[in-house]
């Protein structure tokens, strides 16, 4: 990391535990960093592959309620999203399982030419830790619309990372923009999760979209996995990686974790030569 870089606003907010944790410190607020596993499909097996990180913020050794953020200034929340990302780069390997080797999904957000030099830093943090680049895995879904969009995914490409868009943005891509955009990761987010599993008419064709974007070269990721119902329409519409609180909550950096894979047959309460496994 480079001298200028030591001394920006967001290395000076970290500070690392007696164990090696990175954490932030924000005004009278700790950041940690929470993970939630992303399975990938293996035959008749989930494997965790991934990891979504997201920014606990604490006061007093407690979660702060959200409104407690207003004493912070503009600043400092500019600062907070900028510090989770750095806390989830240094923390992935404190994944608390005997050799944590996932690839790190991260949701960007902010001015696109300003995260273009942080994507830059995040990246040579990433080095520094032993995770290439091609295993990390940015969320551009909020950036849509921004006019060096385009830029910057195709920038991120040529560095040699990933980037992802949930259903909704990659559908309804703007045009004109010059870049060809083919998000590699294509987010099913809970709340379509809900809806799509919850209606036979829009289950049928959320499977022929999952079709057309495999064949495109994406890889679907349905989230907000709530119980096995929802898991078997997951596998059956052709879901490459899942996500959800029943099959792995979100946990502190450093907690402990079971990496082991979990079959389909104790998840989803049926015999596991009936799971639909569709290619």
């Amino acid at each position: 990391m480079s001298p200028d870089e030591q001394e920006s606003p967001v290395a000076r907010a970290i500070a690392v535990d007696e164990i090696g944790l990175s954490f932030g410190i924000l005004g009278a607020f700790r950041l940690k960093t929470t993970y939630q596993p992303i399975f990938g499909r293996l035959g008749e097996m989930l494997v965790p592959v991934a990891m979504s990180a997201a920014v606990r913020i604490e006061r007093g050794g407690k979660p702060a309620p959200e409104d407690a953020l207003s004493t912070l200034t503009p600043e400092e929340l500019a600062l907070l999203p900028r510090i989770g990302r750095r806390l989830a780069v240094r923390n992935l390997a404190h994944v608390g399982c005997e050799e944590p080797d996932f690839d790190l999904m991260l949701g960007l957000s902010g001015d696109v030419e300003v995260l273009a030099a942080e994507v830059d830093v995040l990246l040579e943090e990433a080095g520094s830790a032993g995770l290439a680049r091609d295993r990390i895995c940015f969320e551009l879904s909020g950036l849509v619309g921004a006019s060096a969009f385009g830029l910057l995914a195709a920038g991120l490409e040529r560095l040699g990372a990933s980037y992802a868009l949930d259903l909704e943005t990659a559908s309804n891509l703007p045009g004109g923009s010059g870049v060809q955009i083919e998000p590699p990761v294509v987010r099913v987010p809970p709340a379509w999760t809900r809806r799509i599993v919850g209606e036979a008419v829009l289950l049928r064709v959320f499977r022929l979209l999952v079709t057309t974007l495999k064949r495109r070269g994406a890889a679907v990721q349905i989230e907000g996995i709530e119980d096995a119902a929802q898991l078997r329409a997951a596998i059956a519409a052709g879901a490459d990686r899942l996500q959800g609180d029943y099959l792995s909550p979100p946990a502190l950096a450093g907690t402990d974790f079971d990496d082991s894979p979990r079959a389909f047959a104790d998840l989803i309460g049926a015999p596991a030569n009936v799971v639909p496994l569709s290619a």
